[in-house]
């Protein structure tokens, strides 16, 4: 069945396949022509029986488009956000697409953006080997750093890298191409002017795409900062004490990292010694290996700080739909960098936030993807709704906190409780009158989740 908007608005589906983002939107127009716009097609390595989830969806993408796209998106490159391509080709086949759009990290002719892609594959080459030494050392990073690599639909010992292949395909197969760069002219689809894609990510400058780590306040987190980055610095090797502060938040003068910094109150040497001599990972024949963990973390943030983020206005000065793939700390930052003035009014990274009525959680809702006062407080709309691809039990099996609970309370609270898990759909109303009224422009069924959204208030 077609998928169909009003002609001042626009439907957005959100597919309820697993750990992975695919969303579907449909916008109306003034003759009744539908335009179709798909922003990425994936699911997390290891997904139960993944290949027919993704021929299921890519099944009824076809149907709900006439098999016709106008806009593909890829935010970046991550196995989440594009196996569809590699496990549903015979589907795609039958889809015909316009255009599709890259982000400009993408583009071969770009300087930067070969550099990147090559640092890229480095590091992944890199991690193949520490990743088979660690195994045969029965070491604790492996598992952890096993579940970053997968992120680029590698297993161990594969000979390649999927998503490489993936994004290789999407190029082959629709050769209408756009590289898109933040602060360029607002892209438009044929037929639909007053729809207008402002790019805001990803940044151009290398200090952006290398800022992973949030410090204090940035993001959200819990009563003690420290305890949110002990899963990071768990997959460093080290462990956790309350004292734990933000990694580059170091006194002047000290030799080490605080990350390494042990409080003398509460360990001896003799007490770590007896704690960890049994665990042979920590010998100093896998010592090299020590920094293995610290590469997986920083391969895994910068490819999703190059990922393309899009402000989508559905009318001039009116609502906006924000999508922002997976972009952490310095992406987002880097937004309020970009202005867009003459016939635009002087539109801002602020503006667009302000208007924001739906807002696509990064990285299915984990802590580091979502700005605080840069980003979610700036989304001031009494009708914000947020929809957060997620598939729990996937998240607990790989030891990940998605959705954040700080997080996912904040959301809650800045929407009304309008806040949808695609692993659970919407909320009880419970008397809520906010989520009743969300009701009469929600659709759910076993496959995805549809909300109809106006172009004005």
């Amino acid at each position: 069945m077609r998928l169909k908007a009003p002609s001042d608005g626009c439907v957005v589906r959100m597919y309820r396949h697993g750990l992975g983002d695919c969303f579907l939107l449909a916008f109306g127009t003034k003759n009744k022509e539908q335009k179709y716009v798909l922003i990425d097609c994936g699911v997390l390595l290891g997904t139960e029986d993944a290949t027919s989830v993704m021929k299921q969806v890519v099944s009824d993408i076809r149907e709900a488009t006439g098999g016709h796209l106008d806009i593909l998106v890829t935010t970046h490159e991550h196995w989440d956000h594009i196996s569809g391509f590699m496990q549903a080709q015979e589907e795609f086949n039958k889809i015909a697409v316009d255009q599709v759009w890259f982000s400009w990290t993408e583009d071969p002719k770009n300087p930067l953006a070969r550099e990147l892609r090559n640092r890229r594959k480095l590091a992944l080459d890199t991690l193949g080997l520490a990743l088979k030494r660690l195994h045969t050392s029965q070491s604790m990073y492996a598992a952890r750093i096993q579940g970053i690599w997968e992120f680029f639909g590698t297993e161990l010992g594969a000979a390649s890298f999927r998503t490489e292949e993936a994004l290789d395909w999407i190029k082959k197969k629709w050769t209408d191409h756009r590289y898109c760069k933040p602060g360029d002219e607002p892209l438009t689809i044929t037929g639909l002017p007053n729809v207008r894609f402002f790019v805001l990510g990803p940044p151009t400058d290398r200090k952006y795409i290398r800022k992973n780590s949030p410090v204090k306040g940035e993001v959200y987190l819990g009563d003690r900062p420290g305890s949110e980055l002990g899963l990071y610095l768990k997959v460093l090797g080290t462990f956790e004490t309350p004292e734990r502060r933000f990694p580059d938040q170091r006194d002047e003068g000290a030799p080490f990292n605080p990350a390494y910094v042990c409080n003398p109150n509460e360990h001896t040497i003799s007490d770590l010694y007896e704690r960890y001599r049994s665990e042979k990972w920590r010998t100093i024949d896998t010592d090299w290996l020590g920094t293995a963990g610290e590469l997986a973390l920083q391969l895994d943030a910068h490819t999703n700080n190059t990922s393309l983020v899009l402000a989508i206005e559905l009318s001039p000065g009116g609502h906006v739909l924000l999508f922002p793939g997976d972009a952490q700390v310095g992406n987002w930052l880097s937004w309020d960098d970009v202005t867009w003035s003459g016939k635009y009014n002087q539109v801002t990274a602020q503006d667009l936030l302000s208007r924001t009525v739906l807002y696509k959680v990064g990285h299915h809702g984990s802590h580091n993807s979502t700005l605080k006062e840069k980003g979610l407080e700036r989304m001031t709309s009494s009708e914000l709704a947020a929809l957060i691809p997620v598939n729990r039990k996937m998240a607990v099996k790989k030891k990940w906190r998605m959705p954040y609970k700080p997080l996912w309370d904040r959301l809650a609270e800045l929407t009304s409780g309008r806040v949808v898990l695609s692993d659970q759909g919407l909320p009880s109303a419970n008397g809520n009158d906010s989520l009743k009224e969300f009701l009469q422009v929600y659709t759910e069924t076993e496959l995805f989740i549809d909300i109809k959204i106006k172009g004005q208030s």
